[in-house]
């Protein structure tokens, strides 16, 4: 069905447009609502004759709005219901409850279908309900449902002010990482030196296999064979200190 909007609606057009829209929206909302007419030749043409007058009020309606949004921007609602220990109303907190509420507290005019809450409240807690006052023009408020006042109270600060738990983990930089790699470096050529110099201090087992007078020759065999392995021991200490040196300039 072709229609001409009577007044601004968000994502179908301005006052003077005529859209197509489904006919079970225009004959059970729009048309009810007086948002639109039948784009009829008899309705073009009166419209035609009062769209001075009818843009007038639509400006008058866009200006209303502002002024009910700087009121009800930000505000904190609070909706006393009973409710399971597990948190679970007796019964739900409707958009129709929001306007009311709403109502009651600044004396302004407010329509249930002008919150976009997608479904009913159905726990306790506290939640961010968008709100459009005016075609683009939208605002955010906070319904607080809670048992009583006191606990009302409760709710609304802990959602302001989340505890940090220890269950959070932060996520480690780059830089920790890098610096958590650094120091194992150090701890592990540190192990390393210690174990060499273990190693140094112990003396050599003596064999048990079959014992056998040492003769000069043999003597002076093992003389080389401990030399050597002192002097490898002394290389590698040398090579472990040098990374540890590096490491720690780094």
């Amino acid at each position: 069905m072709e229609v001409i909007l009577i007044e601004n609606i968000d994502k179908l057009g301005k006052v003077g447009d005529v859209v197509k829209v489904k006919d079970g929206y225009a004959r059970n909302y729009l048309i009810p609502k007086k948002k639109v007419l039948r784009a009829s030749k008899e309705n073009l043409k009166v419209f035609e004759e009062k769209k001075t007058e009818i843009e007038a009020e639509e400006n008058k309606r866009k200006i209303k709005s502002q002024e009910i949004a700087k009121k009800i921007k930000g505000l904190e609602i609070l909706i006393i219901r009973n409710a399971a220990e597990n948190g679970q109303l007796y019964g739900s907190v409707t958009s129709k409850d929001i306007a009311k509420e709403i109502i009651s507290l600044n004396e302004v005019e407010f329509l249930n279908e002008q919150i976009n809450l997608k479904k009913s409240i159905k726990s306790l807690g506290v939640y961010e309900v968008e709100i459009t006052v005016y075609t683009d023009l939208k605002v955010k408020i906070l319904v607080n449902v809670a048992k009583t006042k006191e606990l009302g109270v409760e709710q609304i600060n802990e959602y302001k002010n989340p505890k940090k738990t220890k269950s959070i983990k932060k996520e480690k930089s780059v830089d920790d990482k890098k610096e958590e790699k650094k120091v194992d470096e150090k701890l592990d050529a540190k192990d390393l030196i210690k174990e060499i110099e273990k190693k140094e201090e112990i003396t050599p087992k003596k064999k048990t296999i079959a014992k056998k007078e040492k003769t000069p020759k043999t003597e002076k065999v093992d003389e080389v064979k401990t030399k050597k392995k002192d002097e490898k021991l002394k290389k590698t200490k040398k090579k472990v200190q040098k990374k540890v040196t590096k490491t720690a300039k780094k």
